[in-house]
Order: structure tokens, then C-alpha cells, then sequence
């Protein structure tokens, strides 16, 4: 029975001091995991937000540029009709791939709408020249994409909406 206090004279103090030691270093390891946090929340605001932020810039000027009305003023009419759709179309598709490396800060959601925008915008140009036929000038082309871009909802209006929306509910 001696020996029985004596071991639990000896455990007792032993056994108190891992518990308070377990607890100390629980506690310290909280406390950093939350300092970690913290840290990486001060980095994502000074370094990653300015980053989207210039990512949504862009993307609001590639739909405002891709904007039919604006696309065929800012491209002058060449040769053909069939060679100024060809060449609109180009100049959307390469605002697009100047662009694609955005996607990474960009909702996934706005970049499907932002991607559809694009596709509707070439379609449009396809569907204008179709509209005119094979016999049209660059100049009839370029007159009729503006009359009927006034009168139209313009493919990218959408996506530009949903931009506003992401980055004032990220704001």
C-alpha cells in the first residue's frame, strides 16, 4: 500500500504538469493558427483585391470594346463585307486571348457570362453579314452592324451588369 502512495505521490505532480503543458501549447498553437490567418487576410487585402480589382477593369473595357456600335466605328470598313467581318471578328477574338490570363481573379460565373458575351457578339457580326449578303459593301456592313446594334440589346450589357454586381458585393 506504501508503494501504492509513494507511485501516486510521484505520478500526480508529473501528470499536472503534462495537463498544464498540453493546454499551454493548445492554447499558443490557436493563438498562431489565428495570427496565420490574420496574416494571410492582410495579404489577400493588400495584394490580391488590387489584383481583381484590375482583372474586373479589364474585362468591363474588353466587353465595352467588343460592343458592336463601338467595334465598327473603331474598325474601319475594308474591301469586302465578308473581309470586314472577317476582320471584326478577329479583333474580338484577339481582345479575347489579350485577355484570357484574367480569368484566374474573375468569378466563375462571370467569366461563363463574360466568354458568352463574346461568342454572342461574333454571332451577331456572322448574323449581320448574312442579313446583307455576299453582294454588300465593307460600308453597308459597318452602317447596318451600327443601326442595328442602336436598336439591339447589346451581347455584353449582361456581363457588364454582372460585373458591377460582383465587385460592389465584394467591396
Amino acid at each position: 500500500m506504501e508503494t501504492l502512495w509513494i507511485l501516486l505521490a510521484v505520478l500526480l505532480p508529473g501528470t499536472l504538469i503534462a495537463g498544464i503543458a498540453y493546454l499551454l501549447i493548445d492554447k499558443f498553437l490557436k493563438n498562431e493558427t489565428l495570427r496565420r490567418e490574420v496574416e494571410v487576410r492582410k495579404i489577400n487585402t493588400s495584394q490580391i483585391i488590387p489584383q481583381r480589382l484590375a482583372a474586373y477593369e479589364r474585362m468591363a473595357l474588353f466587353l465595352e470594346r467588343i460592343k458592336p456600335t463601338g467595334l465598327a466605328r473603331r474598325v474601319s470598313p475594308q474591301s469586302t463585307a465578308k473581309n470586314y467581318e472577317s476582320i471584326l471578328i478577329q479583333t474580338v477574338q484577339g481582345e479575347w486571348e489579350h485577355n484570357l490570363s484574367q480569368q484566374i481573379y474573375v468569378n466563375p460565373e462571370t467569366w461563363k457570362l463574360i466568354y458568352s458575351a463574346k461568342n454572342a457578339t461574333q454571332n451577331f457580326l456572322r448574323q449581320c453579314m448574312e442579313d446583307l449578303g455576299d453582294a454588300a459593301t465593307a460600308q453597308q456592313l459597318q452602317e447596318y452592324i451600327i443601326r442595328k446594334s442602336i436598336n439591339e440589346n447589346a451581347p455584353s450589357n449582361d456581363a457588364l451588369l454582372k460585373l458591377q454586381v460582383d465587385i460592389q458585393g465584394n467591396l
